[in-house]
């Protein structure tokens, strides 16, 4: 058994990683459920199984059968070989076409179990990646959304010190708060009817980020049963955030070559100089629900399904000084998610996985644009594990995403089109047992 400075010590060495990791990724909506590639290999099908340490995400019971010291941790990528949209009339038109410029994005996450009475009591310190959201659409100087969006970045990251406890040999209970850490950055252009040339030009370009990182305090628990030696049951939840993040705003101005122009343009809107900002993000709660059973003892199946409260992301409002406020409505529903895994003990030191998910998108069609374009999604995912050691294991995985096109007719800011989007979010995560 560890003492607890060594406890001390590991929960220190997972904050600074937590602050180092860049959460951006693919959700229904911005939420992200990729935290271990193990579960994701399954599909995300993981809340009943919840054999390492990422149950602190999945379903914090979990890791009251851990009997060692346990680290566990790794890094999801995302990669967007298809993300396009075509227009419509009257705006952009028909025969417009853009796409998302190409970027890596990736989001980590970090697990230590430490028996306190061991297969009785554990402690559980890490992190992971709740929420992120990259939308960069390509030449944003010239793109037609780009009064409404250019680009559009959200980080969140979940810091969470856990109990979980082994009350008998079928019935297991976890709990713990989590530190929501989460900063925001916006941009888009601002125009206005210039005379000059009959049309609408560029006279300033919006840039917003959050200062520093914004931290609120939520909470997670789960229980898992086991009924038999086959059967496994487990449900967890996430209570929800409500961000209130502030920040600087920067309108740079745009020369229109017309000195009165840009002088009217200086004294309608406050240029050239740093701002006070800000904006709330509503971070839905989460309901997990999970069936796990054993074909075999070498053959594992897991059915999922998940409950998001995303009616709690219902309007973002933009506040400046010095201009009027911007409040844009979303009005988004709560949605559910089918999962299901499969996981094959093929040889002693050799695990393979696959899985597939069906994603409800909340986001109705009055929202997507160019500042968050979502859409039902479907996904199949393959993954395997490696036992190297007796200390050490490596496991691999791949999700891939098909979005299901979606074109929009009303938009709220009459910006409509058609969005098309595929995924690849290639994983790796390591195990260590002491």
């Amino acid at each position: 058994m560890l003492n607890f400075k060594s406890v001390r010590l590991l929960a220190g060495a997972l904050l600074v990683a937590a602050l180092a990791a860049a959460p951006r990724g693919d959700g229904a909506g911005f939420a992200l459920f990729e935290q271990g590639a193990r579960a994701t290999a399954m599909g995300g099908a993981f809340v009943a199984q919840a054999d390492d340490p990422s149950a602190m995400f999945y379903n914090p019971a979990g890791n009251a059968f851990n009997e060692k010291f346990t680290l566990y941790g790794g890094a999801m990528g995302v990669l967007r070989p298809t993300a396009n949209f075509t227009g419509s009339s009257p705006y952009p038109g028909d025969g417009y076409y853009t796409s998302m410029a190409k970027a890596l994005y990736w989001f980590g996450n970090g697990y230590g179990v430490v028996p306190l009475q061991p297969g009785k009591l554990n402690l559980a310190v890490g992190f992971w990646s709740p929420g992120g959201l990259g939308v960069p659409w390509s030449n944003p100087e010239a793109f037609a959304g780009r009064y409404i969006s250019q680009r559009a970045d959200i980080r969140q990251i979940a810091v969470s010190a856990q109990l979980s406890w082994k009350a008998t040999d079928w019935l297991a209970i976890g709990a713990g708060p989590e530190l929501r850490l989460t900063d925001v950055k916006l941009s888009q252009d601002i125009g206005i009817f210039n005379p000059y040339v009959g049309h609408v030009t560029d006279v300033a370009h919006l840039s917003l980020a959050s200062k520093g990182t914004h931290a609120d305090l939520a909470w997670n628990a789960g229980i898992l049963i086991k009924p038999c030696d086959r059967l496994r049951l487990g449900v967890a939840v996430h209570s929800n955030v409500h961000a209130a993040v502030s920040g600087i705003a920067h309108f740079y101005q745009l020369s229109t070559g017309h000195t009165d122009l840009d002088g009217a343009v200086a004294k309608l809107i406050p240029v050239n100089q740093d701002l006070s900002g800000g904006t709330t993000l509503q971070f839905p709660g989460l309901l997990l629900f999970g069936v796990s059973y054993d074909l075999s003892p070498k053959v594992t199946v897991n059915v999922d399904a998940n409950h998001t409260w995303w009616s709690t992301f219902d309007q973002t409002t933009i506040a400046i000084s010095g201009v009027p406020s911007e409040t844009i409505p979303h009005n988004w529903a709560n949605t559910w998610t089918i999962r299901a895994g499969l996981g094959w003990q093929a040889t002693k030191t050799v695990w393979l996985g696959g899985g597939y998910l069906y994603d409800q998108s909340p986001q109705p069609d009055a929202d997507v644009g160019p500042l968050l374009p979502d859409a039902i999604r479907v996904g199949g995912s393959i993954g395997a594990g490696f036992q190297l050691s007796k200390m050490f294991r490596v496991e691999v995985t791949s999700l891939f995403l098909w979005f299901k096109q979606r074109t929009t007719t009303t938009n709220e800011a009459n910006f409509n089109g058609t969005y098309k989007t595929f995924a690849i979010l290639p994983g790796m995560s390591i195990k260590s047992t002491f």
